[in-house]
């Protein structure tokens, strides 16, 4: 997540986020403790019991009205038997719930949908969740990020933005990013209309309403690597596509507000070239299709890394590249925090701090190893000016994003450069996006990574660096 260019202001990016915090009292995370699958930050969040396989979202979006009517699939694994088993879901109304076809009984607990089958679920059988529901989406206001998140709409037009625990605000979903599952996306929106979501687009058909009486389209998109829930989304507005291919063969297709078509087109000219520079310093990229979203937005500055798709504010489009940094931050999540993802919150700095030091090597590619040696000591400097904040690899849920994490996690990966040197750091790198790829990851992992790969015990190196709040010096 890049909120107003976070990454270029280390000491005063979070100043909103933190100003929300002061003015109200933070609840705690809902949901009941058993109910959740162990995120000490988020105990609530997620469910024990299942495991998601597949999701299959079929939206009819009304746009003007922003209005919804959605038929979701959840297709599923039980863990152990289960004579009920709760969702993560909130707002709308519900009109029909099955289980493999049959009516089962629920009730709504706070964000928690609880589902009764006919019969329990004995351990190890597949099944599937149908839920029928409708209504008009409502902004979750997170305690735990700077901007609403959930289903939003602006203009006659609409985004998701759901990171850390807003997918639950638009579907039923095991809402944690332990359970990663591929997606199916069948969106209906009235012409011209166009609608977006992640994966790849495999079918446009034409259609009509016969109850609003307008010509609609139908957009199927299929996302067949596993996703984490707060990285879906569906943006839907006046767009137009425009269509590359990187270098390495891989499939690109932005959307641009009609408006805006020209301006965005020339920021996000170099969206190739970021990929196969990334491909070759972080491996082969890891999704089917990649491309960017241009949302209209009233968050202000805000991108997010949605899986193959990520979206970025309008306002950060110029028509004379400003935006590049904040392009190569959302394509270098894609490797690290979408195709290798947290294990517990509390490891985000693994997102961001890797991602905050991939600008960096875009600016070291573009302007020489004296550039980024300048960035990386400015950053360090600001950073020393400030340190009574908590430790990067435990930042507590209500500094997921702040500069701290953000920015010392780019330069713990410097320093870590500097200490083991080019050639082992980015096959650390490589390593571990190969290693846990379509997985999850903690700081523990990525330790034992880079110490295997280096040949070194690395724990002292990251005690001091990610594990304590003083600012070591850098290594010369």
């Amino acid at each position: 997540m890049n909120i107003a260019n976070l990454s270029l202001r280390p000491t005063s990016s979070c100043s909103f986020h933190r100003r929300r915090m002061e003015q109200q009292e933070v609840p705690q995370a809902q949901g009941r403790p058993e109910d959740g699958v162990g995120d000490p930050y988020f105990p609530g969040l997620g469910n024990p019991g299942y495991d998601a396989q597949h999701y299959t979202i079929q939206a009819k979006v009304d746009v003007q009205d922003n209005q919804l009517e959605v038929k979701s699939k959840m297709e599923a694994v039980a863990t152990q038997e289960l004579p009920s088993f709760n969702l993560d879901f909130q707002g709308f109304a519900i009109s029909d719930v099955k289980v493999n076809g049959q009516p089962a009984q629920f009730q709504r607990q706070g964000r928690e949908l609880i589902i009764s089958p006919q019969a329990p679920l004995p351990q190890g059988q597949s099944f599937e969740v149908d839920v029928a529901y409708a209504g008009r989406p409502e902004p979750y206001h997170s305690p735990y990020a700077p901007i609403p998140l959930g289903w939003s709409h602006r203009n006659d037009s609409t985004y998701v933005l759901s990171e850390p625990d807003g997918a639950s605000a638009w579907f039923p979903v095991n809402d944690h990013p332990q359970d990663k599952a591929t997606y199916s996306f069948e969106v209906t929106v009235p012409k011209p209309y166009v609608a977006a979501a992640n994966g790849r687009l495999i079918e446009t058909r034409p259609g009509y309403d016969d109850v609003k009486g307008v010509e609609t389209s139908t957009y199927k998109f299929e996302a067949r690597e596993p996703m984490a829930s707060y990285l879906a989304t569906v943006t839907v507005g006046e767009l137009t596509s425009q269509e590359e291919f990187s270098r390495s063969g891989v499939p690109i297709r932005h959307y641009f507000p009609v408006d805006l078509a020209r301006e965005a087109s020339h920021d996000f000219g170099r969206t190739a070239e970021m990929l196969d520079f990334f491909s070759e310093k972080f491996g082969p990229y890891p999704f089917e299709t990649y491309g960017g979203a241009v949302i209209d937005a009233s968050v202000g500055g805000a991108a997010l890394e949605t899986q193959t798709m990520p979206i970025f504010e309008r306002g950060m489009v110029t028509g004379d590249r400003r935006m590049e940094t904040v392009l190569v931050h959302e394509l270098a999540h894609q490797w690290f925090g979408n195709s290798v993802s947290v294990k517990n919150w509390k490891d985000i700095w693994l997102n961001e701090g890797f991602a905050t030091y991939a600008q960096w090597l875009w600016l070291e590619k573009n302007q020489g190893s004296d550039a980024l040696e300048r960035q990386v000591q400015r950053v360090h400097r600001n950073l020393g000016w400030n340190q009574d904040g908590p430790p990067i690899a435990d930042p507590g849920p209500h500094e997921l994003f702040s500069g701290n994490v953000y920015m010392r996690g780019g330069v713990t990966m410097h320093a870590l450069r500097k200490t083991i040197g080019d050639e082992a750091f980015f096959s650390t790198l490589r390593t571990y996006t190969e290693r846990f790829r379509d997985k999850n990851a903690s700081t523990e992992d990525f330790i034992a990574v880079a110490s295997q790969v280096s040949g070194q015990d690395l724990n002292p190196f990251f005690d001091r660096w990610v594990r304590q709040t003083t600012l070591p010096p850098l290594p010369a």
